[in-house]
């Protein structure tokens, strides 16, 4: 089980040194997180986000740096760009503990609404919009080396250690197998993989930054849409298509969906459910890195069934 690693005013001191940073004030641990231990540290003119890696390896936390170096390069307005060392790089090394420093900003995790689901859209579409050198996506990491897509979640049904339950779920929610879905020609770029709306920060009711880029990666847009969507436009626990069509005004409002994506977006937004689902099943069922958390997956999966039979009325 992942804990949360505890730290001392006088070792963030340290750490903050190794980026020419001095006059620590105060260090105020934040919100736990699975991968991560966050901590807010107050210099005499700064404040900054500490990040202290408790999941990730050093190579998956430079990749993901290297992702939003780049969205800033290419001027994506909400995310964030890591501090780098004074000795170059990004990954500070401190005893026994590694992570990053990040611009520590202001704001307020919002609540799902058909306000928050515009804004969440407008903010992924955002992402999709940024116009690409395929050379410099070349050096990006593929989404599948964090995530899971359609090819790895019809892989793993096959596998002896795939609990029943998914299995079943996944043969309900995709007779067909995923063929139509795997073989549309969908567009491609960096993904977020995880855009939930309390991966969000609102300011004045607008969205300000976009948090938690450690599933991002090279994928499909569609894919992206889906479990966005899968995580934001909620009503007591459920996916409802009123907030589903707010998302794609604000969405749409940016980057129009192609005529593939309208398509198949149900299945999306269902295979969205079945993505996380499998990320948990990984993290809590198979590693037991929350034993309060090992049956968490199973939420998922009765969200991503009630869509469809509530699709299927509709249709």
């Amino acid at each position: 089980m992942a804990s949360y690693t505890q730290i001392t005013l006088e070792e963030a001191q340290e750490i903050l040194k190794l980026y020419g940073r001095t006059n620590v004030v105060k260090c105020t641990p934040l919100s736990l997180g699975i991968s991560n231990s966050n901590y807010r540290v107050d210099l005499e003119d700064e404040v900054v986000l500490l990040k202290i890696s408790n999941d990730k390896n050093q190579a998956q936390l430079a990749d993901e740096q290297a992702i939003l170096v780049y969205l800033k390069e290419k001027n994506y307005p909400y995310s964030l760009k890591p501090f780098p060392l004074s000795s170059g790089g990004f990954i500070y090394n401190y005893a026994q503990y590694f992570g990053v420093l990040y611009p520590f900003v202001e704001g307020i995790p919002p609540g799902p609404s058909d306000y928050t689901c515009q804004e969440v859209g407008r903010a992924m579409a955002e992402l999709h919009n940024i116009k690409h050198d395929p050379k410099c996506l070349a050096k990006l990491r593929p989404h599948e080396a964090v995530g899971f897509g359609p090819k790895e979640i019809l892989d793993y049904i096959q596998t002896p250690g795939c609990p029943p339950d998914f299995k079943a779920s996944f043969e309900t929610l995709y007779p067909d197998s995923l063929s139509g879905f795997m073989n549309a020609n969908f567009e491609t770029g960096i993904i977020h993989g995880d855009l939930y709306y309390d991966n969000t920060l609102f300011d004045h009711n607008k969205i300000s930054t976009v948090l938690d880029f450690e599933q991002a990666g090279i994928g499909e847009y569609i894919l992206d849409l889906g479990i966005s969507i899968s995580g934001t436009c909620l009503e007591k626990g459920r996916v409802i298509t009123p907030l589903v069509n707010s998302y794609l005004v604000g969405y749409e409002s940016v980057r129009a969906l192609t005529p593939n994506e309208k398509k198949f977006l149900d299945q999306a937004i269902t295979l969205g459910l079945l993505s996380i689902s499998l990320w948990r099943i990984k993290r809590f069922y198979e590693r037991d890195l929350n034993p309060l958390m090992k049956d968490s997956y199973q939420d998922l999966l009765v969200r991503a069934l009630h869509y469809f039979e509530m699709r299927k009325e509709l249709n």
